[in-house]
């Protein structure tokens, strides 16, 4: 990638923006222009990388730990093999620490085994920070406690002898003489006090004397304390020894810390930009994209190129978002080729370019003598002899150097000839030629950015298929001109206006067709409204209706049930007397025509159900949401019993139910589970995740647990392999929280070992 492209993206603050996120200087080295990649596998796979770490941070229970540089350490121990400085055992010690943390967020034990564990303990134990061995060392504490008894001797040597010469000596204070303790003795008594002299006052008339029985306790402090030293450098030698015995782990882990860290930090920028996975296409195409560097400041821009479209002409306001709006392109497509990701939302696509060359501000130069237009026009010389068809070049206002006119059409000439090349481009002017151009060529798009008229402001929303006008004269009333250098302005635009004035009008029209197509959108919104409320209200007569022809009917039921009581008790009378066959014929008479008006009813009812069930229509099949009865209680349809009626399932309960008694349930609900029936799919004895991304094996976990609950299978096997320990581990953290699992464990050696899992449920 070009440098002046890089600087004219500000792609390097970029870079250090992830680079901030990283945890080690290994890591952190990674990220750089050379990691941008236009082969389309590796994006994918550093998406992949990047889509687990993600799913693992939502697993981790503790933070990750950043890792110390062991640059010192390794170049040392390459050169020498004597021991290493206390600092660097300690950063050793510290590297270890973080690879512990690593360890149990990548669900991988394996990084740190029991010997490492062992020396970082005996690290943390014996050195500090600074690189000094630890008075508290266990091997350390006896020696410390013997000096200072030795001291305690000889401290109550020297306040005895003082106190009990005190004629002869010149105070009541012992002395330190070359780290050891002296007695200061009157030269006069010099005789009278056996031992060695070590020294006199500037007077001369102290002489400090260390007494026989002084040079003997002396002597058991310095070697107490020697003692201490060779203690300590044994305990730096022998840590030494182990670190070098480790020395290809360390090596080993810098790098696979590294690559970790690259994709790690590459996260974290991404969640904190909300970056959202990129389409790779042969089309541009972006929602709402949101420059990273300004933060919540940044107006999201979206933008679609149909996949003819070779090139795009930007117009507008000056400081309107022109610039910014193509570098966005640019920057993005940086971004998408080094991790996958860029800060838009859903739905966007990105072509894989080759190459991306800009010419963006002055290209001025005091040292070769270039003017800004020749400048512009070496490097744009450049660009055309390098670029291809799988380039992107941005050129920000080629021909504003020179005469305006020959401007024109000079970037004509240019975006001509890098359409021929099939270069994808995108060039900021305020030209009409370039402008009418753009609008007369099938394979170049016009793109207005928004200006606010009524306020003298931009609104940096961009246009596509208009051009935009440059709005100086409103620009320059809000900046303060006198009004009559805008008076005279407009009146010297002469023709030159025609054009702005074409803008003006077709921007005006786009706005009055928008407001059009709201107002029909509204109005349709209203009819739709109208005519629910419509079939709400008739469905509520015709329910209405139901219910008083139910009440009839329940009303001639009561009046039959009593009728026939009655006419019992009439038999029961006339058997009291004479009987004859035809008044027994009278008494069934009467009770066949109350029943066949209790009938008539039913019948009557029945035809106003279908009738009524009828009014909505609605194409049930089994495993359908709905909203049953009048409380419109969720469940879902089991079986289709014919005849209108359906097996349905309400929570734990099944139940017979008529058409006319279900609704389908909204789709945007909350998603119900039935006792009886369910979405999972049918579970396997052998579920298979080799291949398998941490996400996507935990969900395939998941539906195989709920499918052997629904089926009632109550064990299976995971082949998850043995790879890195990703896949172990992350399964059996998900399997150890499950509460439907009663126990798993490996498989036998012969059946797969530590590559497959068996799991047995409740």
């Amino acid at each position: 990638m070009r440098k002046r492209t890089l600087e004219d993206l500000e792609f390097n603050e970029i870079i250090e923006m992830i680079r901030s996120k990283s945890l080690s200087e290994e890591g952190k080295a990674l990220i750089n222009e050379n990691a941008i990649t236009s082969d389309r596998s590796l994006i994918n796979e550093r998406a992949r990388r990047i889509e687990e770490i993600e799913t693992l941070s939502e697993l981790s229970e503790e933070p990750l730990r950043s890792f110390v540089s062991l640059k010192n350490l390794l170049e040392y121990a390459d050169h020498t093999h004597a021991a290493f400085d206390g600092v660097d055992i300690f950063l050793a010690g510290d590297f270890l620490v973080s690879m512990r943390a690593l360890a149990h967020f990548l669900r991988d034990e394996s990084l740190l085994d029991s010997e490492l564990e062992e020396l970082q303990k005996d690290i943390d134990i014996a050195i500090s920070q600074d690189g000094a061995v630890k008075e508290s060392h266990p091997l350390l504490v006896p020696l410390y406690k013997r000096v200072e008894e030795a001291r305690n001797v000889r401290a109550q040597y020297s306040q005895s002898f003082l106190s009990e010469h005190s004629t002869i000596v010149q105070n009541q204070n012992a002395l330190y003489r070359n780290e050891r303790i002296v007695l200061p003795i009157k030269r006069e008594s010099k005789g009278l006090v056996p031992g060695y002299i070590q020294g006199s006052s500037q007077s001369g008339g102290t002489l400090f004397v260390e007494t026989f029985e002084l040079v003997e306790m002396n002597n058991n402090v310095v070697l107490a304390e020697e003692e201490i030293m060779h203690m300590k450098h044994k305990i730096l030698n022998d840590l030494s020894v182990r670190i070098r015995e480790k020395l290809w782990y360390f090596r080993k882990n810098i790098k696979f810390v590294a690559d970790f860290d690259f994709h790690y930090s590459l996260y974290r920028f991404i969640k904190k930009t909300k970056s959202r996975r990129v389409n790779i296409d042969n089309r541009i195409k972006l929602v709402n994209a949101r420059h990273p560097l300004l933060f919540e400041k940044a107006v999201p821009i979206s933008l679609e190129l149909d996949n003819n479209c070779r090139g795009v002409v930007l117009s507008g306001a000056n400081a309107g978002g022109k610039t910014v709006t193509m570098k966005t392109v640019a920057l993005f497509s940086l971004l998408n080729q080094l991790s996958g990701y860029a800060p838009v939302d859903e739905g966007s696509t990105l072509p894989l370019f080759d190459n991306v060359y800009t010419d963006i501000g002055d290209g001025q130069s005091i040292l070769e003598n270039f003017s800004t237009f020749s400048g512009h026009m070496a490097n744009v010389s450049r660009i055309l002899s390098e670029c291809t068809e799988k380039s992107l070049v941005l050129l920000d206002e080629i021909g504003s150097g020179t005469d305006p006119s020959e401007g024109a059409a000079l970037t004509i000439g240019i975006l001509e000839y890098l359409k021929k090349k099939r270069t994808t481009v995108f060039v900021t002017s305020h030209y009409s030629q370039v402008k009418m151009y753009a609008y007369n060529d099938e394979e170049m798009l016009n793109a207005g950015m928004e200006f606010d008229v009524e306020s003298s402001r931009p609104t940096y929303r961009i246009i596509p298929g208009l051009p935009a006008d440059s709005h100086a004269l409103a620009i320059a009333k809000r900046m303060g001109l006198p009004k009559e250098v805008l008076s005279i302005a407009r009146e010297n635009l002469g023709e030159g206006a025609t054009v702005s004035q074409l803008i003006n009008e077709l921007t005006s029209r786009n706005r009055a067709l928008d407001r059009k197509i709201g107002e029909v959108e509204l109005e349709k919104r209203r009819y739709l409204k109208s005519q629910s409320d419509n079939e709400k209200t008739k469905s509520e007569l015709e329910k209405l209706r139901h219910e008083i022809k139910s009440g009839s009917a329940d009303e001639l039921r009561a009046f039959m049930k009593e009728t026939r009581r009655e006419l019992e008790k009439l038999v029961m009378d006339v058997t009291t007397g004479k009987i004859n066959r035809e008044k027994t014929m009278k008494v069934k008479s009467f009770i066949k025509t109350i029943e066949a008006k209790s009938k008539s009813a039913d019948e009557e009812v029945e035809k106003e159900d279908e009738k009524l069930s009828k009014r909505v229509e609605y194409d049930f099949s089994e495993g359908m949401e709905v909203y049953c009865g009048a409380f419109k209680r969720r469940g879902i349809l089991l079986k289709n019993l014919g005849k209108g009626k359906w097996q349905v399932s309400l929570d734990s309960l099944r139940m017979t139910l008529s058409e006319k008694d279900l609704e389908p349930a909204k789709s945007d609900s909350k998603p119900f589970v039935a006792a009886y029936k369910t979405q999972a799919p049918k579970p396997k004895l052998v579920l298979d995740l080799r291949g398998y991304t941490l996400k996507e094996a935990l969900e395939a976990v998941q539906n195989q647990i709920e499918g052997c609950l629904v089926h009632s299978l109550f064990s299976f096997s995971i082949i998850h392999g043995i790879g890195n320990g990703v896949l172990n581990h992350g399964i059996h953290d998900y399997l150890k929280k499950d509460p439907n699992v009663e126990e798993y464990y490996f498989a036998t050696p012969q059946d797969g070992g530590t590559g497959k899992t068996y799991v047995k449920l409740k």
